[in-house]
Parts: C-alpha cells; structure tokens; sequence
C-alpha cells in the first residue's frame, strides 16, 4: 500500500513539473535546458528537452536559421543588424497535439549570453531571464504552430562569431512527458567584418572629443552624403544605450552627445546611413 501511495504521489509531481513548464522551462522552473554550455547539467553534459519529452512515439528533431530583411538564411551577421532567428520543429506521430521550445545566443569567445532576443508575441513565444543572468526565448504555452520566429539584434562589432542553441519538443498534451518527442540543435555565425561592407562615405574621419569623456562629447565627421543618419550607442554588452537620428544637410556634421549618465566603462557609436555603416569606440570615465 505504502508503495501504491509512492508510485501514486511521483505520477503526479511529474505532470505537476510537466504542466507547470507548460508556460516555459526557464519562465517555470529557471532552467536553460537548450544545450548551450552553462545550462542545467545531466551527467555532466548540458541538459536539453529530450531528457523528457523523448519517449516517443512522438519523433521530433529541431532547426535553427537566421534570417534577413529578404528572408535569406545568413552565415555570417552584421553588427547591429537586426534579424530573425527562427527555430523549426519537424516532428510527427500519433496524437502529436503542439509544440514548445527554448533558444539563446552566446558569444563563441567566453560563452556568454548576448541578450539580444527581443519583440515579445505573447501567442508564440516569450523573452525570460532566469538567476544569473542568462535570457532566453521560449514558447509562451503549447504552440499550434511549429515555426518560432524571434527577432534578434546581433552585437556590436568585435564581438567575433556567436552561436544559437536550442531544444524543442512536439507534445500530446497528455498531462505528463509520454509519448513526447523533442530535438536539440545549434547554429554558428561569424561576424562580418566592417572592411565588407563599409562603404567609402565611411572611411572619411570621424572624431570624437573628448575620449574618454565624463560628460558630453562631440562627435564629428567629414564629406558625408546628405541624408538620414541613425545614431546607436551600445556598452560592451551589446545593449542598446542611446539612439538618435539627424538629417545630415551638409558634407561635414557634427552632434552633442550627453554622457553623464553612463556608467563607466567602453561604449561604441554605431553611425548608420542607408547601408553603410562604421563603429567608433569611446571611453566614459
């Protein structure tokens, strides 16, 4: 009787567990179980989905692409760039009923989280952090659709190659993991290096007085075209500081930027007109 009331009390914590990552495993449970390094370990090895829901018949693998403005799969990202990371579950098997899934980004060179994911659809999938410091993408409640597009704003120039990760699931919505199947995949992508798409309107100096800078600065450059010029501040995280766009009239312009407010530490101006694009690094004491 004693082990009926075991046997009886685990089947039901485990559709407990199962139904409370329903809404998202880090969401839920603050846990990054797409296989990246640094995620929750079994044996050793980072954890994915498939540590629970594999136990067919469900059979489910998963794909990772990054995509421009075109739709075009990339191989290699530019600095602040904004793309569309798009993880896709092909799974199928009887009772297959939705889908679920977990993705992050980190920095190839220490592994770190690039915090870049952002445009929440409440519908498909949501953005959520979890105890030190890692962000993830993740289905917001078991999906219809198979498909997670989420869009991505790749880091500043420098930040060398990164790679996504990410784990996926097709459900039966059983109550439990039975009968689930779920898949792990990555994706790398090099940085772009700016002598490939710098353009000679760029190669003109900029300058920037004074560096470092406690409380404003003056940013200036020479033999500009006319037109709009978009103006983006990141730390060395790759967060977005400040943003500014100006309406570039003559060959030589010049703007004011307030500093103050910054914490200190390096900074990267990202100056952006049509396709063209170039990064000046600034110190703020």
């Amino acid at each position: 009787m004693t082990r009926l009331i075991i046997l009886l009390f685990l089947s039901l914590f485990s559709g407990f567990i199962f139904l409370g990552n329903k809404n998202g495993r880090a969401s839920q449970a603050q846990r990054g179980n797409t296989g990246a390094p640094g995620d929750e370990t079994q044996g050793g090895q980072p954890k994915t989905c498939q540590a629970c829901h594999n136990q067919g018949p469900i059979q489910a693998s998963v794909s990772i692409s990054v995509l421009d403005s075109a739709n075009n799969a990339i191989t290699h990202y530019r600095p602040g760039y904004k793309y569309k990371a798009r993880v896709s579950i092909n799974a199928s098997g009887q009772d297959l009923n939705g889908y679920g899934f977990q993705m992050i980004a980190l920095r190839n060179a220490n592994n770190t989280d690039l915090d870049g994911f952002s445009d929440v659809n409440p519908n498909n999938y949501k953005i959520a952090s979890i105890s030190g410091g890692r962000t993830y993408a993740e289905h917001s409640n078991i999906s219809a659709s198979n498909i997670f597009d989420v869009t991505w704003t790749a880091p500043v120039s420098g930040t060398g190659s990164v790679t996504f990760y990410a784990s996926g699931n097709g459900v039966n919505s059983n109550g439990s993991t039975t009968g689930d199947g779920a898949g792990q995949s990555s994706l790398t992508l090099s940085e772009l290096s700016s002598g490939t798409y710098e353009q000679e309107i760029f190669k003109h100096a900029w300058q920037v007085s004074p560096n470092p800078a406690t409380d404003q600065l003056l940013l200036s450059g020479q033999g500009l075209e006319k037109g709009m010029l978009r103006i983006r501040v990141f730390d060395s995280s790759g967060r977005l500081v400040a943003e500014n766009a100006q309406n570039v009239q003559n060959e030589d312009f010049s703007i004011q930027i307030y500093v103050s407010d910054w914490l200190p530490g390096a900074y990267y101006i990202q100056l952006e007109q049509a396709e063209k694009r170039h990064s000046v690094k600034v110190l703020k004491l």
